[in-house]
């Protein structure tokens, strides 16, 4: 399985609130940010190839990530740098060269670097068992119009991804899988050719018009996600990691 973190942002609000380095190099206790996210996903899901995808205008700060990714034993090349995009699934996609097509038949994953998810074993172990058309989204129980939120049916099925519109309690952590890393791709690509620019939110959303099934893996446990997306959220809660 392929886990890819999407980290090509430009963090403006943090740049204005005084940050000099990426968002994911900003403390948290003796760590930084992507320190405990690959640690935390490492003790989830053990055996998969992680691949990170950067902006190139942050290439003076990489000799500290390939430093991080040396710790937790992933490969320097695994590090992929990138002009600026539209979003982060246009920056997902830039993953396509380095996936084998005996990869493109395996589930895949995508993680933003705003939230650290601690015991998502279930997440992943559900993941490997999707059909190749199928998606799933990592929850949690929010109440924040920050979020993306996704509507249930009674059986537990995505009806609908809305961003910043508190339509349920299922929060997205920003955490995304799919059954196949082909199909996701072959979605992926219609949606930004019919929008221009698209989310993942956009693309879920293309999976239930598709009618391609869609489930979720929710966290009940309110100190396993533990969200840093804005300067406020970072200061709120970095005290949980000294």
């Amino acid at each position: 399985m392929n886990l890819v973190l999407t980290m090509a942002g430009n963090y403006s609000r943090f740049r204005l609130f005084g940050s000099k380095v990426p968002k994911y190099l900003l403390p948290l206790g003796s760590e930084t940010i992507l320190a405990e996210i690959i640690k935390q996903f490492k003790l989830s899901v053990p055996y998969a190839r992680f691949l990170l995808i950067a902006n190139r205008s942050d290439q003076i700060f990489f000799p500290i990530v390939r430093s991080i990714m040396s710790k937790y034993s992933i490969p320097s090349n695994n590090l992929i740098y990138i002009d600026n995009t539209s979003s982060q699934l246009e920056t997902a996609l830039y993953t396509k060269d380095l996936i084998s097509r005996e990869e493109e038949c395996r589930p895949c994953a995508f993680a933003n670097i705003d939230t650290v998810l601690y015991n998502r074993n279930t997440f992943f172990s559900n993941l490997q068992n999707l059909e190749p058309n199928s998606g799933q989204l990592d929850t949690f129980h929010g109440e924040s119009s920050q979020y993306s939120y996704a509507r249930l049916d009674k059986c537990n099925r995505v009806m609908d991804v809305v961003d910043k519109n508190v339509i349920s309690l299922f929060a997205c952590s920003g955490l995304y899988g799919f059954g196949s890393y082909a199909c996701m791709a072959a979605a992926a690509a219609a949606v930004l050719r019919k929008n221009g620019v698209a989310s993942f939110t956009d693309l879920y959303k293309e999976y239930i018009c598709l009618g391609y099934p869609l489930v979720v893996s929710h966290s009940n446990e309110k100190g396993h996600t533990i969200v840093l997306g804005t300067p406020d959220e970072y200061v709120i809660n970095i005290h949980r990691f000294c």
